[in-house]
């Protein structure tokens, strides 16, 4: 079940965070803001994973990890480049930590299941 909030919280990231992108100057269309959108489906991919699959969701949830750290500093990037303003930034931070504490939990969930990485 709470992968599933995983999956809707990732989805409402990407459907607030991608009208911000798109407002990134024309030269980062193509990379920056390409980049982002790129990490974000690869986080919302792996969610799927961990939903569907049944004996590798820890090693999925670790990789999601690294996709959402990854996410991050691109976001940090972005801001130090000026294409995000410091409120917006804030709140993706916000809503990655949110995404990150569920990444967190099920990760001990999992682990105290005893299912293998």
């Amino acid at each position: 079940m709470e992968s599933m909030v995983l999956h809707q919280k990732l989805s409402d990231f990407a459907d607030w965070m991608f009208p911000v992108v798109d407002r990134f100057p024309k030269r980062e269309k193509f990379a920056l803001c390409t980049q982002i959108k790129n990490s974000t489906f690869a986080a919302i991919r792996l969610s799927i994973q961990v939903q569907k699959s049944a004996r590798e969701k820890l090693r999925y949830l670790h990789d999601l990890d690294v996709e959402l750290q990854m996410l991050r500093f691109l976001l940090r990037h972005a801001h130090q480049a000026q294409y995000l303003d410091a409120r917006r930034l804030e709140l993706a931070m916000r809503k990655l930590v949110e995404i990150g504490k569920i990444v967190g939990g099920l990760m001990k969930a999992f682990a105290n299941k005893g299912v293998k990485p």
